[in-house]
This record gives structure tokens, sequence and C-alpha cells, in this order.
């Protein structure tokens, strides 16, 4: 493996003497070194840039440069190709594809209907299989998932209210969780949006290994490994 180029010149020992150096208040040095890690971060961006430039000049292709990342040839492409649209996690839903709000209509329809107090990850696991052609569902019956089965752990396992259920009904500590998982896997793939498959991978990381996906058998690596499969055979 390719060792890192040292720069000796900037190390983490200088840093924290330079902002130490500069303020006796602790919040003005906290305030520089947030600042300064922008900066590094910023530097960063640019040197990477520089080599993803000159290794698509010497006719790398963007898998090639993905697996010097880490990330999909997806994901390397929006980062580095000028112009690509980026994700933004502060549009909220406004990111969600249409499907992908579906979803999120159905676990609270479902939520409601069954008098549960809360909308959980495990009603987004069973509202992702309303939809036949998505993507997550297309994931998740190559590995012999069955909605039913779904289904029926969810409600067994959702608890039901006396009394009327507002028709809001909130999204719990695992949902919300969830939600938010959605925007990391979606800017780790390089997506300007976000998807079933992404909503999907989300709840698999929040069930890490148990929950309704998990009791079905749902094999986290296959899935990731077959969505690489289909999103390559989608991208020109």
């Amino acid at each position: 493996m390719t060792e890192p180029t040292r720069l000796d010149s900037i190390n983490l020992d200088d840093l924290i003497c330079g902002i130490t150096e500069n303020s006796d208040d602790p919040l003005d040095r906290l305030t520089s070194a947030v600042l300064t890690g922008e900066h590094l971060d910023q530097m960063s961006d640019h040197l990477v840039g520089h080599f993803v430039d000159a290794a698509r000049a010497a006719g790398a292709s963007w898998n090639d440069i993905g697996q010097c990342l880490g990330v999909t040839k997806q994901a390397a492409q929006k980062r580095f190709t000028p112009g690509a649209a980026k994700l933004d996690p502060s549009k909220g839903f406004a990111a969600f594809t249409e499907r992908a709000r579906n979803v999120l209509a159905a676990a609270h329809n479902d939520a409601k209907s069954a008098g549960n107090p809360e909308v959980t990850a495990a009603h987004l696991a069973a509202a992702l299989l309303d939809d036949e052609t998505s993507l997550a569902t297309l994931l998740l019956t190559r590995q012999g998932v069955d909605p039913i089965e779904i289904r029926k752990a969810v409600a067994a396992a959702s608890p039901v209210v006396d009394g009327e259920v507002p028709d809001l009904v909130p999204y719990d500590a695992s949902a919300r969780k969830a939600l938010e998982l959605t925007f990391r896997h979606g800017l780790r793939l390089g997506h300007a949006y976000i998807g079933t498959e992404h909503i999907l991978l989300a709840l698999l990381e929040v069930e890490n290994g148990e929950g309704p996906l998990a009791d079905a058998g749902v094999d986290r690596a296959a899935l990731e490994s077959d969505l690489t499969a289909m999103l390559d055979a989608m991208t020109p």
C-alpha cells in the first residue's frame, strides 16, 4: 500500500501551540480551532481534487478513482465534477423523492390506523414494501423478504394506546435517527436526493442486527453489493 506523504511542517502540537499563544480565553481558542479545522478541511478537498483532476487527465476511470477514495464511482463523480448537484440536509424532506415521501406517509397511516402512539423505524421498514417497484423493495426481494411477515412483526412489536391517536403521529427516536442517517448514506453514495434505497440503508444501520429486517434475514453486505451493481448499471 502506498504510504501517505508526510507533512512534518504541519502537526497537531504546532496547531495547538499556535492557537494557545494567540489568546488566553478558552472560547476564543475554541473558535480559532473551529476556523482552523474548516480551513484544513478546505485545503484537504483542494488537495484531493487536484490529484483527482490529474488522474482523470491521465485516463483513470471514475470507478478507479472511487476505489482509491473508498467511495462508489457515483460518489466520486458527484463530488469532484464541477457544477454537480449536492445533497443539502437543510432542505429536509424536500430532498426526498416522491417514492421516499410515500414511504413516510404510509408509515404514518399505518401507525395511526393501528392505534400506535409513535411512528417507529419498524413502521418505516414495513412501509418500504408498499411500493413493489421501488429500488428498496427490489433489493429486499432479491433476499427473499416476505412483506407479510415484516408487517406481522411490526404489528406484534407496536404498542396500542387507549383513546384517540393524533392526526399527525410523531416519530419516535429510532425513526428520527433513521431519517437523519438517510442523508449520510445519500452523501456517501454521491446522490443529490434521498430515495427508498437510502431509507433502507439507514434502517439497517439503526437496527444494527435487531429488528424486522434483520429478523427477516437481510444481509447488509449483500444488499450493499446488489445496490452498487444496480447503480453501476444505471450510470453511463
